[in-house]
């Protein structure tokens, strides 16, 4: 294959997340031009993800790299981007009953948001340290200006702002991690680095193998708001527009989980004995203190935050497997999540259109006033409970 054939056939490959891209250029410049036409904007993105999804759908089959084997569209990219897709047809939908609070900059709103989904994909496909992290950094930037998008809102301000703190210490972390990996193997490819990893248990190079280890576990941490470093989660949660919140509980933390597999078992698959105890730990902290936490809380997104950590400890554990089966679940895990977390954040800007507040006491009596949406909460917090009926969660949690 020549050079012109590999770059189209790179160019097939990433097709799903061209059309998102095609998508955000046109939902920047649309109301610009068509100011009267606002209301088409997210259609444009609708549209944009439907194709991404059913593009993802044919692309199912064996690892197939992609320029020069920096992108690779494999089972786990596929999925990451269906879900991606899925998620960000959700959040749309929800944001048509919430534009009222961002009306004047509806374009510019869902140009970060259809930019923060093609990085998730783009993160999910990346097989060298470099596309890795510049796609983990344009999530991360997107998710700081989304949190901090109704500008005239202290909370929604003051969530921006931790997000941003919490964010740049990720990024230091994981940047001194992987200036350690490359400076230890020479490589950004993470074949090449998976080969020469083994050299880091030969004399004195396992203290560096630790070190590496312990960053990217803290990186790791950062972003799935994994106990310790969960503290901004929910300030951020609850200070973010609701629908932002449902796609950080959801869209950002598949990024994350990416990110987790893609060094656990690609890079550092051969160190398992290393970072399968620290992960286990960190795992059975989140859902202690997650669930526990949960109880206290007042408000219903604030109780979704910490619910939020109790279930990545959940999904952890089939990272922890170390196997097929256990990728799988986590896989399966994550389409449930999402599915009821998207439900009863759906669920809550219904009720908080209605009565402005997201107060769990201020639930009270609603099946009486709106059955609709006191069913569809109630199912979906039922399945995030875990409980047999219906059993969706149920069978997550047993998998």
């Amino acid at each position: 294959m020549n050079s012109l054939d590999a770059y189209k056939h790179g160019l097939e490959l990433i097709s799903p997340e061209i059309l998102v891209v095609l998508a955000i250029l046109l939902t920047s410049i649309w109301d610009l031009f068509f100011p009267k036409l606002k209301s088409f904007t997210p259609w444009f993105g609708l549209i944009s993800l439907a194709g991404a999804f059913a593009i993802f759908t044919q692309q199912f089959g064996s690892p197939r790299p992609a320029f020069g084997g920096i992108f690779t569209v494999d089972n786990l990219t596929v999925t990451i981007g269906m879900i991606t897709s899925f998620v960000g047809i959700i959040v749309i939908l929800m944001t048509t009953g919430y534009e009222h609070h961002f009306r004047k900059n509806r374009g510019e709103f869902y140009a970060i948001l259809l930019t923060a989904l093609v990085a998730v994909m783009f993160l999910a496909g990346s097989t060298d340290l470099i596309m890795l992290f510049v796609a983990l950094e344009t999530l991360s930037i997107c998710c700081v200006l989304l949190s901090g998008f109704q500008k005239r809102d202290a909370k929604s301000g003051e969530a921006s702002l931790k997000y941003l703190l919490s964010t740049a210490a990720t990024t230091a972390t994981l940047l001194y991690a992987l200036s350690f990996i490359y400076g230890l193997t020479g490589a950004t490819s993470f074949d090449v680095i998976a080969q020469k990893i083994q050299v880091l248990s030969v004399g004195g190079g396992s203290m560096f193998k630790m070190l590496i280890i312990a960053l990217i576990m803290s990186a790791i941490g950062f972003k799935l708001s994994v106990v310790p470093f969960h503290m901004w989660t929910p300030d951020v949660y609850e200070g973010a527009p609701t629908p932002v919140t449902a796609f950080l509980s959801i869209g950002s933390k598949a990024g994350g989980f990416v990110v987790a597999m893609r060094f656990l078992l690609d890079i550092l698959g051969t160190a398992y004995p290393d970072w399968m105890l620290i992960l286990a730990g960190l795992a059975i902290v989140s859902m202690i203190a997650g669930n526990l936490i949960a109880l206290a809380q007042t408000s219903f997104k604030r109780m979704l935050a910490y619910s939020s950590i109790a279930h990545v400890g959940y999904i952890l554990i089939g990272l922890i497997a170390f196997s097929t089966e256990g990728v799988q679940s986590m896989m399966f895990y994550i389409i449930v999540y999402g599915l009821m977390n998207l439900g009863a954040f759906a669920g809550a800007i219904l009720f908080s259109n209605e009565t402005g507040s997201d107060r769990i006491d201020d639930f009270a009596g609603l099946l009486r006033k709106r059955p609709f949406v006191a069913i569809m909460t109630s199912i979906c917090l039922l399945n995030l409970a875990g409980l047999p009926v219906p059993p969706a969660g149920f069978l997550a949690k047993i998998f």
